[in-house]
């Protein structure tokens, strides 16, 4: 089966398995769910209970003759539009949300991620930061080193394309100092302050207007998390800001 496919169907919206069960459908034609399910390589009771789930969300079609039950699925075309019907669907209500966002702005969201495969989400998130400079405390002894060629080999070289500068406070450790000779390439300023006055095991990010990033970087421990907070964002800036002017 196509893994691309896959992919594609999973944005879409469907499940992993929804989507073997489309693709098999599609190329089947019409038929039984037990020839379904072993061409999609699921069992019987799973492929049942899910096309009965695409059937009621009009993606699967049911068939009746001589007492048995045939299924097809709608062509790509048709899925196509369905999803064009709930972008403008969903486009049409976004002033609404908006609205609601707006009237509920000054309580605090907070995002938590684990591990690895969240990086990309939230460095992302940083590469929001066009209207200030990214503010951030950083400890890189003990990163991990997934995590360090995300930073230096994805993170840095978008920060620069987006000509989003960064200020970074970071210790005199070992770890850090090579990082403040990258400054001039790597569109950065950095202050280095003595080890036994500031010692960091992760990476604390202001950014954004109101937001906070927060990373532990050691493998008991590796998370991250956002705060969507305007006052916490000013209290760590202004914190950031004396340590910057008086190390």
């Amino acid at each position: 089966m196509d893994a691309n496919l896959l992919i594609t169907l999973q944005n879409y919206g469907l499940s992993e398995k929804e989507a073997r069960i489309y693709l098999t459908a599609l190329e089947l034609g019409t038929s039984i769910a037990s020839t379904i399910a072993r061409r999609a390589e699921l069992n019987r009771a799973t492929t049942y209970t899910l096309l009965e789930d695409l059937k009621r969300d009009g993606i699967v079609n049911e068939t009746t003759k001589d007492g048995v039950k045939y299924y097809s699925v709608i062509s790509p075309d048709i899925l196509l539009k369905q999803l064009e019907q709930k972008y403008e669907s969903f486009k049409e209500k976004v002033p609404e949300l908006l609205a609601m966002a707006e009237k509920f702005g000054n309580r605090i969201k907070v995002q938590f991620f684990e591990w690895v495969e969240w990086i990309v989400k939230m460095y992302n998130d940083l590469l929001t930061s066009n209207t200030e400079p990214i503010h951030s405390f950083l400890g890189l002894s003990d990163m991990h080193p997934v995590l360090k060629k995300r930073l230096f080999e994805g993170f840095v070289p978008q920060r620069i394309k987006l000509k989003i500068p960064a200020k970074v406070i970071v210790s005199d450790h070992a770890a850090n100092q090579e990082y403040k000779k990258m400054d001039k390439k790597a569109m950065k300023e950095t202050r280095v302050i003595k080890w036994d006055l500031f010692s960091l095991y992760g990476e604390i990010n202001i950014y954004g207007e109101n937001r906070v990033m927060i990373a532990m970087f050691n493998d008991q421990e590796m998370s991250w998390v956002i705060i969507h907070s305007k006052t916490m964002h000013d209290s760590l800036k202004n914190i950031f800001n004396f340590m910057w002017k008086n190390k």
